[in-house]
């Protein structure tokens, strides 16, 4: 059964297994999977599995939903290996068993989660958020701050 693997954002890490038929996502409790990300509408769009076909449909977002990087307006036909973009949330179409029981040890999790990000069909980063510090009075970025990953050794 496919699901999503959280690549970045709040929710970064975290596996959301796919149903049968329509999965809501957003920020709202009553959707089917609950992301955490303040540019993501509560009712942000819904993946469809229809038998072996994955389908992504925006909800008529205010920031809208991405496929691939490409902005979406209907319904398009998804594939394992593409990742969902909504906010600042990835989401990556996966089939493959991610989580490791907890006896397996956070080394082998890390090769992994390495694993799959290799197996993306985009370029990652390990950051976990990319914030605007400021503007200057033209509206031009100053400056980003990011928030990296700590590795214990």
């Amino acid at each position: 059964m496919p699901k999503l693997v959280c690549l970045s954002g709040m929710n970064k890490g975290e596996e959301f297994p796919l149903q049968e038929g329509e999965n809501s996502i957003g920020r709202s409790d009553s959707s089917k999977i609950c992301i955490f990300d303040k540019k993501a509408s509560r009712l942000h769009c819904r993946v469809i599995v229809e038998g072996d076909r994955i389908f992504v449909e925006d909800n008529a977002s205010t920031n809208g939903t991405k496929l691939n990087n490409d902005p979406i307006t209907s319904r398009v036909e998804a594939k394992v290996g593409d990742h969902v973009r909504l906010g600042q949330t990835v989401l990556l179409i996966s089939d493959k068993p991610f989580l490791v029981s907890s006896d397996t040890g956070k080394q082998n999790l890390q090769h992994k989660y390495d694993a799959l990000l290799e197996e993306a069909t985009f370029q990652v980063t390990k950051t976990t958020a990319l914030r605007k510090m400021r503007s200057e009075k033209d509206g031009r970025d100053v400056g980003f701050l990011s928030f990296f990953q700590k590795e214990d050794k």
